[in-house]
């Protein structure tokens, strides 16, 4: 690091801010210049946000806000309507734990955020940087507010020869050397901003970065080189059959996911092979060889098969069909059961993960669908 860079600690953030005054963006959970933070839009968004880009989250929080404006009436909500809100936001957990520290604040702090880091950490799925930007962005404290934006502009600034997996140590002292006395929230935004708008990671928009002058890389071809990051791992393959049970009435067959694990709470088709850990399938099944029994049923394989790309796996996917013709004592008893009929006029009021919706939509127009 050279002198002139320690020198400019102070200079970073007046530059920044300086830029930001003139270049925010206008998002619905920000409070307008001179404005207050709201604590609930700031905590809302910020577990949206997570793993999911800002443009996917705006219609999903505006939806939110108009159905539960506060953390109160969140709290009143119940977890099957959340989930249905949420559906196509991915990292379902994420929804039950907004709901838990609904509650939680609600019942507990009256339904005020708590102006504590340490109490914030301790609330269901408020994690390090999630306690950190509530406290910069809502209450104006003093906070090193760090994620992926905030890496990437301190690789290139600093030119960090380490992939990111291996430097966010230094990344996360170096920044703290960064902040400014005051303008917490402005600061941490301004830096989300810098990231979003101008740091951006393929192609860096250095020609108008208000920290060009004094950013190691800034202006020359080396930019696109940080932050370095370490070779990609394929991603597991894994395969699995669905289920598409139509009764006489032309409802057809769900169930809700247990309440912990991957879409937890979540309503899906019914599958195997690939969700649980035993039996899980290692290659496309050969069902011409082995008929897949489920419910006692007749299933007619479709030679469609759809792929769905997760965090860290692929999924290829499978679907068995089977209609209901004849009376039947196991599906008569599956109203005792976690599973569920359901008509399709409702069926867009389910909690539906994406994986499921991309498999109705490709059944939508299948003529073997009319059985």
């Amino acid at each position: 690091m050279n002198q002139l860079k320690k020198n400019n600690y102070k200079t970073f953030p007046i530059l920044l801010l300086s830029w930001y005054d003139l270049n925010r963006r206008i998002l619905p959970w920000r409070a307008m210049p001179g404005e207050a933070s709201n604590p609930y839009f700031v905590y809302l968004s910020e577990i949206m946000l997570q793993q999911t880009v800002v443009k996917t989250v705006i219609p999903y929080f505006l939806k939110f806000v108009r159905k539960w404006p506060d953390i109160n009436a969140l709290a009143k909500a119940e977890l099957y309507e959340i989930n249905s809100y949420w559906a196509g936001l991915g990292y379902y957990s994420r929804a039950k734990n907004l709901h838990e520290t609904a509650k939680i604040i609600s019942n507990k702090y009256d339904g005020l955020f708590p102006k504590d880091k340490n109490l914030l950490i301790t609330l269901p799925g408020i994690g390090e940087y999630t306690s950190s930007a509530i406290m910069a962005i809502a209450f104006d404290r003093k906070s090193n507010v760090i994620d992926g934006n905030v890496e990437r502009v301190f690789s290139r600034f600093y030119a960090v020869d380490k992939p990111v997996e291996k430097s966010k140590i230094f990344i996360k002292k170096i920044a703290e050397k960064h902040l400014p006395e005051n303008r917490h929230g402005d600061y941490a935004q301004a830096l989300m901003d810098l990231g979003s708008l101008i740091c951006i990671p393929k192609s860096p928009r250095c020609k108008i970065c208000p920290l060009l002058a004094i950013c190691d890389v800034g202006g020359t071809t080396r930019a696109k080189k940080y932050p370095i990051k370490l070779p990609k791992k394929e991603k597991e393959e894994r395969y699995g059959l669905f289920f598409y049970l139509q009764n006489k009435d032309g409802a057809v067959l769900f169930e809700t996911n247990k309440s912990s694990g991957l879409l937890a709470n979540m309503d899906v088709l019914p599958s195997i092979g690939w969700y649980e850990d035993s039996n899980r399938f290692k290659k496309f099944p050969e069902f011409n060889q082995k008929k897949p029994n489920f419910l006692g049923m007749k299933w007619k394989m479709l030679d469609q098969n759809l792929n769905h790309i997760f965090t860290h796996f692929k999924l290829n996917c499978s679907v068995a069909i089977a209609k209901i013709n004849d009376e039947n004592a196991s599906i008569n008893d599956l109203s005792k059961s976690s599973y569920r009929f359901v008509q399709k006029k409702n069926i867009n009021d389910l909690a539906l993960p994406s994986l499921i919706k991309k498999i109705l939509n490709a059944l939508k127009n299948n003529e073997t669908l009319d059985f």
